[in-house]
């Protein structure tokens, strides 16, 4: 309620001093620079039980299927001055700091995401609308898996994991500058395989803000705009990454409380990639691509101790082209002016396979941002079977475009 209580005397104190200034400059144009807002998100929700230490099999012997959560959230309003604000419907975005409580802090910690968001209205009437929003950032201060300990939280690996949230949302317009607005969505919490075990959290979470704009609402009137005019391009990018992998002895019970029979490595991972794409709108690009990828967990031997340890001997393959693997690939971009929102899916041709080889199919998802100078960097999360991660994927590239 404390938070609460400062957020609203900080929103009226910031209008009394922007209605002087305005009374101070009257020759001020009508069409404000910026239209920006702050907002303050209460989140109160499930937690999905996707592993056993969310289950109940934790130091507390209680089922973790609840939480609770704040985010304050500074964001801003797009005015209509340029083509992809009307063809998005006049989106917003901004960034937020999040914290939340799983009511297990010895073994879960404070989770605290900082991210960034991106709202796209699907339709708006005089007094609301109705759209969706997605966020991506890093989640900090978690207590990690820990053999000593922490050692039955599986689900989180790291201090540090990514932060994505999607959700639905409906928003009242109370005045031109206050809002009310409920929402129901999803989040998802992991490291993208860089430290094991890492099982993740994904929460279900219904939300309730309240949002306090520093400017009257702009007159928001959407025109038509011309056709895009397509273009092709060929983008060539090369990635890096590492994963970790805990390796069983093959001859002892998997337990993950029990590191004795566990060789905990991380493995380097490099990737080249070569892409023709074709934008056909403002909102659209396909394409197809070959990539060639080195791991260093691929094809590796694991083998029993010759010293009679429970510890499983790890042997990396002899060959480099044992760890390499030509994949090819289609690839999709949700393009937003200059940000893509990236998926890949496609197929290993050629690698060494036994049963220690990577999957076949694999997939790719995350983020790009392309520059002026047609330079672009890029976040990716490779997996197989939709839903586990291999590695996160950092991304530099550049792109070729002709009509």
């Amino acid at each position: 309620m404390k938070l609460i209580t400062l957020f609203i005397l900080t929103c009226f104190s910031i209008q009394l001093s922007a209605q002087q200034a305005q009374v101070n400059d009257t020759t001020q144009s009508k069409k404000s620079k910026r239209y920006n807002y702050m907002s303050l998100r209460y989140h109160a929700g499930r937690v999905l039980q996707t592993n056993d230490f969310l289950k109940g099999e934790n130091d507390a012997n209680q089922v973790i299927d609840y939480y609770q959560a704040l985010s304050l959230a500074y964001g801003v309003q797009t005015d209509g001055s340029k083509e992809w604000h009307h063809i998005f419907n006049f989106p917003y975005f901004g960034f937020a700091f999040y914290n939340a409580n799983f009511f297990n802090v010895d073994e879960l910690g404070t989770p605290t995401a900082l991210y960034g968001f991106m709202g796209f209205p699907i339709k708006r009437k005089e007094k609301s609308m109705w759209g969706y929003e997605l966020g991506f950032g890093l989640t900090y201060n978690w207590k990690p898996y820990n053999k000593y300990d922490n050692p039955f939280n599986v689900a989180i690996g790291s201090y540090r994991t990514v932060y994505i949230d999607a959700n639905l949302f409906y928003e009242y317009y109370l005045s031109t500058r206050w809002s009310l607005r409920g929402a129901f969505g999803f989040t998802h919490f992991s490291n993208g395989g860089t430290k094991k075990p890492n099982s993740g959290i994904n929460l279900l979470n219904p939300s309730f803000q309240v949002s306090y704009h520093f400017k009257d609402r702009p007159l928001l009137i959407k025109t038509p705009q011309p056709t895009y005019p397509q273009h092709y391009e060929v983008a060539i990018q090369l990635g890096s990454g590492s994963s970790n992998v805990l390796y069983n002895n093959p001859n002892e019970p998997s337990n993950p409380t029990d590191e004795r029979g566990t060789a905990d490595i991380m493995h380097s991972y490099l990737n080249l990639s070569a892409a023709i794409l074709k934008q056909t709108t403002w909102k659209n690009k396909f394409g197809v691509g070959l990539d060639l990828t080195y791991d260093e967990k691929a094809n590796v031997k694991i083998t029993n101790p010759a010293d009679g340890s429970l510890a499983p001997t790890v042997e990396f393959a002899d060959k480099t082209y044992e760890k390499l693997m030509l994949g090819i690939y289609g690839t999709y971009e949700f393009t937003i002016d200059r940000l893509s929102v990236a998926s890949y899916m496609g197929f290993l041709a050629l690698r060494k396979k036994d049963e220690h080889s990577n999957p076949l199919m694999y997939q790719k998802f995350g983020l790009k941002y392309h520059f002026k100078n047609d330079m672009y960097v890029g976040l990716l999360v490779r997996a197989h079977n939709f839903s586990v991660a291999e590695v996160i994927e950092w991304n530099i590239g550049y792109r070729i475009k002709w009509n």
